[in-house]
């Protein structure tokens, strides 16, 4: 609501110097400060399966309509000085860095989404083929990403449909997978094929060896979250999987 109390600010100052013009943009300010702050909570809201921000077409068009109708009147009243009198010209600053700010966050915005798009379309089929991976080894990298070890594993793919084929791949390894992660141990996963080998998504909640070491699963997730290394939340979800995998 920050744009609607500088627009209220704004309209109070055009009235105790009789300025139409900063009354009529103080104004709009006042009447698009929700729908800013709408836009706002709902791009913080929007996020894809893995977690990661996402903004879908319809709702980035809406975002730069708000930032075009903050930024154009602004800018036209500050730059053309419409209503606001040659005495208190100095004001003319405020819509003028409102509204060129608007244009440029939505120049920006729309930048960085076209990039993002392209980026996607260049990213390669999704990962949609059932398939098992089953691990014939897997060394330590030195890397870690948000504390997570990052192995170079040596795989071999068996997809549902088409013929296994061997791959090696970089993966970030949850703490609640490691135990897994060995030679002869497996994983579910989503795949493409041999085309794009290293393209998948490895469901490290569901090992591949059957529901016979549930127990030790368990224990070792309890360890996990006893050495504060999952949360609770990652704790609750891990244990319901183990269970519901028995």
């Amino acid at each position: 609501m920050k744009l609607a109390a500088l627009g209220a600010i704004t309209v109070a100052i055009g009235l105790v110097l009789g300025e139409s013009g900063l009354i009529v943009i103080g104004a709009l300010w006042v009447l698009l400060g929700p729908a800013m702050r709408r836009y706002g909570l709902k791009l913080a809201s929007l996020k894809d399966a893995n977690g990661k921000p996402t903004v879908d077409a319809r709702t980035f068009s809406y975002g730069t309509l708000l930032w075009l109708a903050l930024g154009v009147p602004s800018l036209l009243v500050g730059l053309f000085t419409w209503g606001i009198s040659a005495e208190h010209d100095g004001w003319r600053w405020l819509p003028i860095v409102v509204g060129g700010f608007a244009l440029v966050i939505g120049g920006v915005g729309g930048v960085l989404y076209a990039l993002g798009s392209a980026v996607e379309a260049k990213a390669g089929t999704p990962a949609t083929v059932p398939a098992t991976i089953r691990i014939r080894s897997a060394k330590e990298t030195g890397t870690f990403i948000n504390e997570r070890p990052r192995l170079k594993l040596e795989l071999t793919v068996e997809p549902e449909s088409g013929s296994p084929y061997e791959v090696t791949k970089l993966a970030t390894v949850p703490f609640t997978a490691l135990g897994s992660v060995k030679a002869g141990g497996g994983f579910k996963a989503l795949v493409v094929g041999p085309e794009e080998p290293t393209t998948m998504e490895i469901h490290w909640d569901q090992p591949a060896d059957g529901s016979g070491d549930a127990s030790a699963r368990l224990e070792e997730l309890d360890r996990l979250h006893q050495a504060g290394k999952v949360t609770d939340e990652e704790y609750a979800a891990q244990r319901q999987r183990i269970l519901g995998s028995i």
